[in-house]
């Protein structure tokens, strides 16, 4: 019992260091929150949806943009400062800083997750089944956490050589996911790149919940983005316990 809640302290003291010094930032918000939503506004516009339509894409982006903005700097600027020596030289291990800081990164998707569901609630726009909604997004925010934790395995400690990857990624997943575009109406050979896009499955239940229609089975999508999450946490940990060695070669 001593031991799960040493390792507890441990986790929740990474994840509320990450809150304070990444998280509790203006320009942090700006990325994470006000691009998605510029980006959702301007699709939007251009095709004169009504609210309705717009509100599960907005969501989608949201819980996306704002669950994996953070973490693919967390640990390559952590190593440039030599605070990652600083915190592997106690008796925690890498494990629990990567849980640390998906958790924080959940944490603030899932905050800013909950104000276009609110926006939504406000103009009368209620989603069939607000529990499965919710859950949603919880396995959603720790779906995108961790694959943003996935990217900054890079043994780097630039910041910007992971930004650069993981904007490369995360940019052409959003147009390729029927976040916009419902998949129904996308060119087969799009559909077929869109099944491989863990996004898709987020948004199309998202859309069905909102009474768009689903194109795969609500139990496909919450599947498939179970499954997701679970490739995406073996494969953070398995990257992450192989290149700290050598990211804590770096000079």
């Amino acid at each position: 019992m001593d031991n799960w809640r040493r390792t507890l302290r441990s986790i929740w003291a990474i994840c509320w260091k990450d809150v304070k010094i990444y998280y509790a930032k203006g320009p942090i918000v700006v990325m994470g929150v006000l691009f998605p939503f510029f980006l959702w506004l301007a699709f939007q516009i251009g095709r004169g949806l009504e609210v309705k339509e717009g509100i599960a894409p907005l969501i989608a982006i949201t819980a996306f943009f704002t669950s994996s903005a953070v973490t693919p700097i967390i640990l390559p600027w952590e190593t440039r400062q030599r605070t990652l020596e600083m915190l592997l030289a106690r008796p925690i291990t890498i494990t629990r800083i990567l849980i640390g800081d998906i958790l924080a990164s959940m944490l603030f998707g899932l905050s800013f997750s909950f104000l276009p569901v609110l926006y939504g609630l406000l103009l009368g726009i209620v989603p069939n089944n607000l529990g499965t909604l919710l859950g949603l997004l919880v396995l959603a925010t720790l779906e995108f956490s961790t694959l943003g934790v996935l990217f900054s395995a890079m043994p780097t400690d630039v910041p910007a050589d992971v930004v650069m990857i993981s904007s490369a990624v995360k940019l052409p997943l959003i147009f390729v996911s029927g976040t916009f575009m419902p998949l129904n109406r996308l060119p087969e050979i799009m559909r077929c790149i869109a099944l491989f896009s863990p996004l898709t499955y987020v948004t199309d239940l998202i859309r069905g919940l909102y009474g768009g229609g689903n194109y795969f089975p609500c139990i496909l999508d919450i599947s498939v983005t179970a499954l997701y999450t679970g490739v995406f946490v073996l494969l953070t940990v398995k990257l992450h316990k192989i290149t700290v060695i050598r990211r804590l070669q770096l000079k």
